[in-house]
């Protein structure tokens, strides 16, 4: 059975690989030779408008009408994929294929219907707070729709797709291996405490199941009860039986699920060491923290800042410094981390190098980011931690290996008329380059922005040449 999280990730894929606003061109498939169902061929030239999913039904939208499909045990869908071949290798012929204008989407082994649109949409409207596959499912309302039917038991209320859409026999039995609770017991016989326990185990699994399907592995690997000889914790005989209103198959522990759901508290139920365990320890509320070896991380010689998966600096190739673990000691509701490289003051000293490589030429910047030294007695105090040492600026270039030269009117060490100029737009000086096109500004020199060309700006500035000052001009 094609569960509520494989008919939501159906829905997805369609969402995300065919473009809305597509016209019907073609329409074929073994449901439109059955009688009844001809009607189908009257979205030929509609236009697709949007998909929608509710538990285990998919909604395809042409503007006033829509198209139900339900994937039933084993139906399965295609997205401009070539045809199946008929005949053997267990190959099908495909229930429904809809041309688009330049997408084809295919259905097999599923039931297919007409809807109307309105209709759709206001079923799933009136259930998606009930849909455990949902982002706006409501835990409090599940428990209420099944409080309802306390008259039934629990395996039955679990698979009514008005009271938990999306639920199928998988999730059925493993979410009651979780709350500790014999498929046979009625739901007049749980308290409070107990129902909402159960509609969370449903809804974690459910999450688990949805995980497993989107990433590619394997969910077998998660069960405790379904379709296994032995219990998964305690290992005792698994007893399986058809029960229930429709003699479903339903696997079941005797030792670990009690007919007598008063004597266990919920605090004494063990957790399986997965994604449930996970949402009950509060991770869900540590999911969207970022861990250190998650975040862009700035290079301790460059300060350039790298993206989380780099083992080095892209810039001077300096290797990462090692994360350390949290400590444990720490409360898990720290809400902001102030690390050293964060410290929102200037650095009390920079040097920038000016490096001239056959790629053209880049600026280094060298930031210290140690405390200020204590002051010597009878010294004078230490200057503000905001306010920068003196910048020492560095050539590396040809032209700075034993003593640089200086230009006419220029002392050494001196900003003079050949100094970089300043990107306006990020601060940093500008390198300077020179025109290799043949033409009129061959030759010709300017500076423009340092950053690389995804994170460049517009500078860009002409500087006129050195005047020479030989004797002979």
């Amino acid at each position: 059975m094609v569960e509520g999280p494989g008919c939501t990730l159906n829905g997805e894929k369609i969402r995300s690989k065919v473009q809305k606003g597509q016209r019907v061109k073609e329409m074929r498939g073994s449901v439109l030779t059955t009688e009844g169902n001809n009607v189908i061929q009257r979205l030929k030239g509609c236009q697709y408008t949007d998909v929608d999913t509710l538990g285990k039904e998919l909604f395809l939208y042409f503007g006033p009408k829509a198209l139900r499909v339900h994937f039933g045990m084993n139906g399965s869908m295609r997205i401009n994929s070539a045809e199946r071949k008929h005949g053997g290798g267990g190959c099908s012929v495909p229930v429904l294929e809809i041309h688009l204008t330049t997408d084809t989407v295919c259905f097999f082994d599923s039931t297919v219907e007409m809807r109307l649109s309105d209709d759709c949409e206001q079923r799933v409207r009136a259930l998606q707070a009930l849909d455990v596959c949902s982002p706006a499912f409501n835990p409090s309302r599940s428990a209420e729709a099944a409080r309802r039917h306390g008259g039934r038991m629990l395996c039955d209320v679990l698979l009514d797709q008005a009271v938990m859409p999306g639920v199928g026999n998988i999730i059925k039995n493993e979410a009651l291996f979780d709350a500790g609770l014999h498929p046979a017991v009625k739901v007049e016989q749980l308290s409070d405490e107990r129902l909402h326990h159960l509609v969370k185990m449903t809804r974690d699994f459910t999450l688990l199941f949805y995980k497993c399907r989107k990433s590619g592995s394997a969910l077998y690997t998660h069960y405790k009860v379904y379709k296994r000889p032995r219990c998964g914790r305690c290992s005792a005989a698994i007893t399986v039986c058809r029960l229930g209103d429709n003699g479903r198959m339903t696997y079941f522990c005797e030792r670990c699920q009690k007919r007598d759901a008063g004597n266990v508290h919920v605090s004494q139920l063990p957790v399986r060491d997965t994604l449930i365990s996970w949402a009950s320890s509060g991770g869900a509320a540590k999911e969207n923290v970022a861990k250190r070896e998650e975040e862009d991380w700035p290079c301790h010689l460059c300060t350039l800042l790298n993206r989380p998966a780099a083992k080095s600096c892209n810039a001077c190739l300096t290797p990462r410094a090692p994360v350390h673990k949290e400590d444990a000691s720490l409360p898990s509701s720290t809400d902001l981390v102030r690390y050293p490289c964060t410290a929102f003051t200037k650095p009390r000293e920079e040097r920038k190098l000016n490096w001239r490589s056959a790629f053209g030429t880049s600026t280094l910047l060298f930031s210290d980011l140690n405390v200020a030294p204590e002051p010597s007695r009878g010294g004078a105090p230490p200057a503000s931690s905001s306010q920068p040492r003196k910048k020492m600026r560095i050539d590396g270039g040809p032209s700075n290996k034993l003593g640089a030269h200086t230009t006419a009117g220029e002392k050494p060490g001196s900003s003079g008329p050949s100094a970089s100029p300043v990107c306006a737009w990020h601060c940093r000086p500008a390198v300077l380059r020179v025109v290799q096109k043949d033409g009129d500004n061959k030759g010709r020199r300017f500076y423009a922005c340092s950053l690389p060309r995804e994170a460049k700006c517009d500078f860009f500035e002409v500087r006129p040449p050195i005047p020479c000052v030989c004797k002979f001009c």
